[in-house]
């Protein structure tokens, strides 16, 4: 029995489950070679009411128009958006509600949290890249991407 096969002959799905069988028959040796090729597909929980909402208020961004603002603003990105809306579906998996959102002058989105002393900025950017800022009070603690920080957001909201 091999544990995992690179490339099965073709792959069958089992009933009601996300596990792949490969098998490959092996005519000099006449044997079964079996494996299990497991998938990992988590279902997407539904959002919570007040993800919803602050999901309906980023999406109601895209209609905004380049000086939405008066003052020259772009228009909120599509990445921005896209991105933002992902992140509110894996905070909001973990229960933590957004406190505020809000389209920037430069195409961007940010998302906000809020809990206790702690607050926590999520720049979404048009470029695709982001940015965190993590305060404690008035006191900035921690600045960075959100591939870095979101362990702690997970953590201190």
């Amino acid at each position: 029995m091999i544990a995992l096969q690179e490339t099965p002959l073709y792959r069958k799905r089992c009933a009601s489950s996300s596990i792949y069988l490969s098998e490959a028959f092996e005519t000099e040796q006449q044997e079964w070679n079996s494996s299990i090729v497991i998938g990992i597909y988590s279902p997407t929980p539904p959002l919570s009411n007040a993800a919803m909402k602050a999901a309906a208020k980023i999406l109601s961004f895209r209609n905004f128009a380049d000086n939405w603002d008066s003052y020259g603003a772009e228009k909120p990105s599509e990445r921005a958006i896209v991105n933002a809306l992902s992140f509110i579906r894996v905070i909001d998996a973990n229960g933590i509600p957004v406190y505020f959102t809000a389209p920037g002058p430069n195409g961007e989105i940010v998302v906000e949290l809020r809990k206790g002393n702690y607050e926590a900025e999520v720049y979404f950017h048009a470029n695709n890249s982001n940015e965190v800022l993590i305060y404690e009070g008035d006191t900035c603690i921690s600045e960075g991407m959100l591939d870095y920080l979101l362990p702690q957001i997970l953590e201190l909201f």
